[in-house]
């Protein structure tokens, strides 16, 4: 009778466990992409994929591409690309099997995800631009400054690495980013920040695509990781400001700064006890982050 009893505590606990992690995921994956009234959402073939971008702002200023992270989507940004947009034209771009591109039939490696960029900005006829990134955005920004530097005009890199021996992959948080690649988690604990994610994904009608993306991914192994090097840093000219998250579980911060340090017109700026994804959500956070970006863009 007592085994019985326990076993039922034990379930009931899991239920419970399990309610409220996915309750909690839905509302955070309904907070984060709320829709924005403001923006123009846009789709066009690129390459062997069906792009999606939006575009924000008075089309008469000055363009800024916004990339965003790995796994995550445009919509993820919403409040950080609104305070941009108070001075630039921008073009959010969901990147290759993310958001509500398409995956097309070529690589995600990051020289294909910055001639799908390039080929965006020839249809729009954009000859150069500013560029802001986050995470793999950051990354992006490296390949497109060293590949096409006259494109670039000037960059932010926020949280963001050029080697993968900048990942923490001791860290709790982000367990699915492993040293043999992206690894989802099994089982009834399985990664928080997935669930968001595939909530996310759900609501804007994307889960299965996304599932293919995540698929993909984890076949990649490692090559899903950036390999640049110092030497490769040293001979990219474009003005970088580096945003270094100074909690960051994910991409260890000595990384980032070590990366500023190497790029040849780079500054870097600390943001006092932000985590990796709270840097570019978090109020207090993002209100530095856009006041330093439109200020650095400016000199």
């Amino acid at each position: 009778m007592k085994l019985k009893k326990t076993l039922l505590i034990k379930f009931l606990l899991i239920f419970f466990i399990l309610t409220i992690n996915t309750g909690c995921a839905r509302y955070l994956a309904q907070e984060l992409i709320k829709p924005n009234k403001n923006v123009k959402s846009n789709k066009t073939h690129i390459n062997d994929i069906e792009m999606s971008y939006y575009t924000l702002g008075n089309k008469n200023k000055y363009p800024l591409v916004f990339l965003h992270g790995a796994l995550v989507f445009t919509d993820y940004y919403n409040d950080i690309i609104e305070a941009l947009s108070k001075e630039y034209y921008i073009i959010g771009i969901d990147i290759r099997g993310h958001g509500r591109s398409t995956i097309g039939t070529n690589s995600f490696s990051f020289t294909q995800i910055s001639d799908d960029i390039i080929e965006l900005t020839n249809q729009l006829g954009i000859e150069k631009f500013n560029l802001v990134g986050h995470s793999l955005g950051g990354i992006i920004l490296l390949y497109l400054s060293k590949d096409y530097p006259e494109r670039i005009n000037k960059g932010v890199s926020i949280a963001s690495l050029y080697h993968y021996d900048g990942i923490d992959f001791n860290n709790n948080k982000f367990k699915f980013f492993t040293q043999d690649g992206f690894r989802k988690e099994k089982g009834l604990y399985s990664n928080f920040i997935l669930k968001v994610i595939d909530k996310s994904y759900d609501r804007i009608g994307e889960l299965d695509k996304y599932n293919q993306t995540k698929a993909i991914l984890s076949e990649s192994e490692s090559i899903i990781y950036p390999n640049l090097t110092t030497l490769d840093l040293n001979k990219i000219e474009t003005p970088i400001l580096v945003f270094v998250a100074e909690k960051d579980k994910l991409i260890k911060p000595s990384h980032t700064i070590e990366m500023s340090r190497e790029l040849k017109n780079s500054e870097y700026k600390i943001i006092k006890n932000a985590n990796h994804d709270r840097i570019v959500i978090g109020k207090k956070y993002i209100e530095l982050i856009s006041t330093n970006t439109l200020e650095f863009f400016k000199l």
